[in-house]
């Protein structure tokens, strides 16, 4: 990846200090921390591209989550060094509390945003007392996850608020940024053709789609509409990344004080965006409270402030209590949930039957680990499709069932998979695609294509087309002539086809294309060298330097039969007017 040592990105990267002081000088130190840390996730994902720099961290917002270290270690039964890192905010909450809700957490920061526009004023009983007992949910939740993970199976993809965060970003916002650049160069480009920078004028973005995106962004509008019933709905009822930060940080020694300065005027149990702070503003739940500070700056009297202090039992309190119920409760659902994947046909089991039932379109990127560990480690966070150069990445609804939604799979005919990138595997943050090399990379056999004689031209239709040939990287597609066609056929040798979906993409039949890519010998691996692999199994995924534009075999060669020594093979007879050698 011979990336430029500059890139736009670093320039937003620097606007980030800037931010932070700002933000802290006219607002809080709160609003700065927030400002920069989601200049930093927008900087590390506008990176996560081709045209970037793969090497840096991209993934640091995800590998930092601490719940998505613990739920992939458990489930993929592997622990990936970086994420490692989310130790340090696990120790984070176990002396300052919920603190990552707050300042860092970018699913928190645009709710704190959307709740200016969307949020209601709230009373101080209903802000404190209305859906208390909806706060359970995200302890639930969060139990839920845990026990699928110990039977094997990732749900981070509908709970975990990184990864849910990374996916609004890579499927929407990305998109959207990308239009709206599009509608600019449209305006530019007549202004550049007429001052003659070429650049402008000529320049071409690539817009880029997903399948389902119109779904998405109805997720996002349900969570953010939430807020008018209370502000951060989402963080108080349903975050289960929120309610392990709330246990681990149960009695962090950072703790609210309020000195006898209080009125018992209610303005912080009213302004406080968790509800966690109690009646008359003294006592606090401890798993519920977010650190915010709001209440330190929205108190008339200047009675309330955050100190390194020992525990007070009449004010330090413990919050949503987790009865046996619930957790037996939430060990069962996961369980349950974990059971009826497993019942599901697409399930990637190793049953009883010899081959075990799989969508014939399903094609992972190149580096996926065998289907049952892709499974486990994916969280489904979307980092991958952003990053992809060509948009073939797209999140899956419907191949492998309820286990395998929005997993990434490639969508050949939308777009090939560009065979001089290799992203995908670099920004993974739980190596679910292996991070590879051009060469292991283009090594890593994904599928093989197969003509589908009822639509192809030449096969079909008797007219010469040679797209497929041109196409093919690798030399795969080879021309032979038989008797009842005038024109040479296209035939695929499946030791030279990695299926990287050129064919495919620029198939000129209308519809679904004449050659596709199917999952049969696709080369997944745990581990070891896929060069390696691919050369044992006589793969050879090499372009021929001396390939022709119109390379057939002869019919002497296309014939060539081994017979017994003084009997020549005979040609087939051609049709009458046939010229052979035309």
């Amino acid at each position: 990846m011979n990336a430029s040592w500059f890139h736009p990105a670093y320039v937003l990267l620097l606007h980030g200090p800037l931010l932070f002081a700002l933000m802290w000088r006219k607002y809080s130190f709160r609003r700065g921390l927030q400002a920069f840390s989601m200049t930093l996730f927008t900087t590390l994902f506008w990176l996560a591209a081709f045209e970037g720099q793969p090497t840096w961290p991209v993934d640091f917002f995800l590998f930092s989550d601490p719940l998505l270290a613990l739920v992939h270690t458990i489930a993929g039964r592997v622990l990936v060094p970086l994420l490692l890192v989310s130790l340090a905010f696990v120790a984070l909450a176990l002396v300052m509390g919920r603190v990552f809700c707050s300042h860092v957490c970018p699913m928190g920061t645009l709710l704190d945003f959307s709740d200016k526009w969307l949020g209601r004023r709230q009373r101080v009983l209903k802000n404190r007392g209305a859906y208390k007992q909806a706060r359970k949910i995200k302890f639930v939740c969060l139990l839920v996850i845990l026990a699928a993970a110990v039977a094997g199976f990732n749900l981070l993809g509908f709970g975990d608020p990184i990864v849910i965060f990374t996916r609004f970003a890579a499927i929407i916002f990305h998109p959207v940024i990308m239009l709206l650049q599009d509608v600019g160069l449209l305006i530019l480009r007549p202004i550049g053709a007429w001052l003659g920078w070429t650049e402008v004028a000529y320049l071409e973005l690539i817009l880029p789609s997903f399948t389902g995106a119109l779904l998405f962004v109805g997720l996002l509008i349900s969570i953010l509409m939430l807020s008018r019933m209370q502000p951060r709905f989402w963080c108080r009822h349903l975050c289960p990344l929120g309610a392990m930060l709330g246990w681990v940080g149960r009695y962090a020694p950072y703790r609210r004080r309020v000195s006898d300065k209080c009125n018992a005027c209610n303005t912080c149990v009213r302004e406080c965006p968790t509800g966690a702070i109690h009646e008359k503003g003294v006592a606090t739940d401890r798993s519920e409270c977010i650190v915010c500070r709001h209440c330190v700056k929205t108190c008339p009297e200047g009675a309330v402030k955050f100190t390194f202090t020992k525990q007070a039992e009449a004010v330090d309190l413990p919050g949503t209590a987790t009865s046996r119920r619930m957790f037996l409760g939430g060990i069962a659902g996961g369980l349950a949930a974990s059971l009826s994947m497993r019942a599901d046909l697409l399930h990637p089991s190793d049953s009883f039957l010899p081959f075990p039932e799989r969508h014939g379109r399903l094609i992972r990127p190149p580096g996926a680990l065998p289907e049952p560990e892709f499974l486990s480690r994916c969280v489904r966070c979307g980092e991958c499709m952003r990053a992809c150069l060509t948009n073939t990445l797209q999140p899956d609804w419907h191949r492998a069932g309820l286990e395998g939604l929005w997993a990434p799979h490639m969508s050949l005919r939308h777009a090939a998979c560009e065979q001089t990138c290799n992203v995908c595997g670099h920004v993974c943050p739980t190596e679910a695609i292996r991070p590879l090399s051009l060469d292991e990379k283009q090594h890593a056999k994904v599928g093989t294509a197969y003509i589908d004689r009822n639509r192809c031209l030449p096969w079909s239709q008797d007219h010469r087309c040679l797209i497929c040939d041109e196409q093919c990287p690798y030399n795969a597609i080879v021309f032979e002539q038989d008797a009842q066609h005038h024109v040479k056929l296209p035939v695929v040798n499946p030791k030279k086809c990695n299926g990287c979906g050129q064919c495919e993409d620029k198939c000129p039949v209308l519809g679904e294309s004449a050659i596709i890519v199917v999952p049969q010998g696709e080369l997944r691996l745990i581990e070891g060298s896929y060069v390696e692999e691919a050369q044992a199994l006589g793969l050879v995924f090499a372009a021929d330097a001396e390939k022709l534009k119109d390379s057939f075999r002869t019919e002497e060669d296309l014939f060539k039969k081994e017979l017994p020594p003084g009997i020549e093979a005979e040609k087939p007879a051609l049709p009458p007017g046939i010229d052979p050698e035309s």
